[in-house]
């Protein structure tokens, strides 16, 4: 079999199904957010309350943006903002942290179900994060994971078992899964900002 039939056959097959298009699509961004210096610490459990109070409040500027644009109501927005409060930060500080300028991921609901899937998926992985840390305590305290553990088991199930139906074919998997790609850049480098 030449190229160009292997290749034909992989585009009519492309993709199989919702959630393997979306998967697919942020593989590689997946692989590397694990190897993020802070994110890699903070999995690893090794990461410092300074360190955490920072990528929190850059996660918060994201959020704020992200959520209300993707149709949710701000749980994380929230718990970011009390995990902050309990890290240390005052409400006024908080509100002045820099914030994320939306990337054009589309308004097309296929579009906005794979941004969704990002930030519904990053929650699975904030919970093995938060077990990480539950229960270490430095001079001033516990570690919140609010955020971490923010969004439910339900959540993720409940959005996962509609994909097929939301996403029937080709091209509206197409579209969910170039959006979850932009997004998951768009958090990968808004991460990647140095203060």
């Amino acid at each position: 079999m030449n190229s160009t039939t292997a290749r034909a056959r992989r585009t009519t097959a492309y993709p199989a199904s919702a959630r393997s298009a979306l998967r697919s699509a942020t593989h590689d961004i997946h692989q590397r957010m694990h190897h993020h210096p802070a994110l890699s610490r903070l999995a690893a459990g090794t990461i410092s309350r300074d360190e955490y109070r920072r990528v929190l409040a850059r996660s918060y500027g994201f959020y704020i943006i992200a959520e209300p644009a993707l149709g949710f109501a701000g749980k994380l927005t929230d718990c970011l903002f009390l995990d902050l409060a309990e890290l240390g930060m005052m409400p006024a500080a908080i509100a002045v942290l820099p914030r994320w300028a939306a990337s054009a991921f589309g308004q097309h609901p296929s579009a906005l179900i794979g941004a969704r899937y990002v930030l519904l998926g990053a929650s699975l992985g904030g919970k093995v994060m938060a077990r990480a840390i539950a229960g270490r305590t430095g001079s001033d305290g516990a570690m919140p994971v609010r955020f971490l553990t923010g969004m439910g088991e339900n959540d993720w199930k409940a959005f996962a078992s509609r994909l097929e139906t939301d996403l029937p074919d080709a091209a509206s998997r197409k579209r969910a899964a170039t959006a979850a790609s932009a997004m998951f850049v768009a958090y990968e480098n808004w991460l990647a900002w140095r203060e």
